[in-house]
C-alpha cells in the first residue's frame, strides 16, 4: 500500500479535510496516524473514523496548541516513544482569523493568524526535523490555500500568511534535502467536505436560490466544472508524502479541480 509501515503526524485535525487526511493516512496503509488538535474531541473523532475502517491501524492522540514549542515538543517525544519514527509531517493546522478588508484590518488579528499559520507551522517542523535527519529520510507537507493566488474579499490576513508560508517551504526544502527530507507543498481551493457545504447553504438562504445552484456558480470556474471533495485532496496529499513522490521536493501541486488564475 502507498504508505505501508509509515508513521504520519498530522496537525489541525477538524471537520474539514484535517481529519481526512488522517483517515486517508490510514487507509493507505500507515502502520500509524499521530493526530494533533487542540480539542480532545476532535482527535476523537478522527481515532473513531480510523478504527472503523483499520483496527490494525495504531493511532495516537497528542492535544496541541502548535503555538506552543513546548507542547509540539510534547508531540514528537510521545510519538517517538511509542513508534520510534516519524516518516511524514502534515501541517494542517491554520487559523483564518475574521473576514475583514486589508485597508481597515485589525492588525492585531493579523498578528494572530501569523502566529499560528507561520510561527505554529514551523515551530512544529523544527522540532520534527531532528529525528528526520537521524533517520536519513522523512516527508514534510504544508496544506496551503488558492487564496494566494486568487483574492476572495476579507481573506488578506489569512492569504498572507499562507503566502509566507509557501515562500518559507521552498527555503526549507533546499535546507534539509541533503538529510533526504523532502517538503513540498498542496494547494486546495473549493472542496466539498462541512466547511463548503455549510458555506454553500448559508449563501443560497441569503440569496434565495438552490444550493445547487450556489454550487454550480463555483465550479463554473473550474476546469474539471465541479467542487472536488475534501477526500479527493487529501489522497493527493498522500501521494507527496509517499515513496511514489521520491523525486518531489520543493513543489506546490494543486489540488482544486483546476481553479485557474484568469
Amino acid at each position: 500500500m502507498l504508505l505501508a509501515d509509515k508513521v504520519v503526524v498530522v496537525s489541525g485535525i477538524g471537520p474539514g479535510l484535517g481529519v481526512k487526511l488522517a483517515v486517508e493516512a490510514a487507509r493507505t496503509g500507515a502502520r500509524a496516524v499521530v493526530v494533533a488538535a487542540r480539542t480532545a474531541a476532535k482527535l476523537d473523532d478522527a481515532e473513531s473514523r480510523i478504527r472503523a475502517l483499520r483496527s490494525d491501524c495504531e493511532v495516537l492522540k497528542i492535544p496541541t496548541d502548535i503555538v506552543d514549542r513546548g507542547q509540539c515538543r510534547q508531540l514528537v517525544s510521545a510519538a517517538l516513544a511509542r513508534f520510534g519514527r516519524i516518516d511524514a509531517l502534515i501541517n494542517s493546522a491554520f487559523c483564518h482569523g475574521p473576514f475583514e478588508p486589508v485597508s481597515t484590518c485589525d492588525l492585531e488579528n493579523w498578528r494572530e493568524v501569523f502566529e499560528t499559520n507561520i510561527f505554529g507551522s514551523m515551530t512544529l517542523t523544527q522540532e520534527v526535523i531532528p529525528q528526520m535527519k537521524l533517520q536519513g529520510s522523512g516527508s514534510i507537507l504544508f496544506i496551503n490555500t488558492q487564496a494566494i493566488r486568487r483574492p476572495f474579499a476579507g481573506e488578506g490576513a489569512y492569504a498572507a500568511s499562507k503566502g509566507a508560508l509557501k515562500v518559507l517551504a521552498a527555503y526549507l526544502a533546499g535546507e534539509v534535502g541533503p538529510h533526504g527530507i523532502r517538503v513540498n507543498t498542496l494547494l486546495p481551493g473549493w472542496m466539498w467536505g462541512e466547511p463548503v457545504q455549510g458555506y454553500v447553504r448559508q449563501a443560497a438562504e441569503q440569496k434565495g436560490v438552490s444550493e445547487e445552484k450556489i454550487a454550480a456558480g463555483i465550479a463554473a470556474n473550474f476546469a474539471l466544472r465541479r467542487i472536488v471533495s475534501d477526500d479527493e485532496v487529501a489522497r493527493a496529499a498522500m501521494m507527496l508524502i509517499s515513496d511514489y513522490a521520491s523525486a518531489v521536493s520543493g513543489a506546490t501541486l494543486d489540488a482544486n479541480g483546476g481553479d485557474f488564475l484568469p
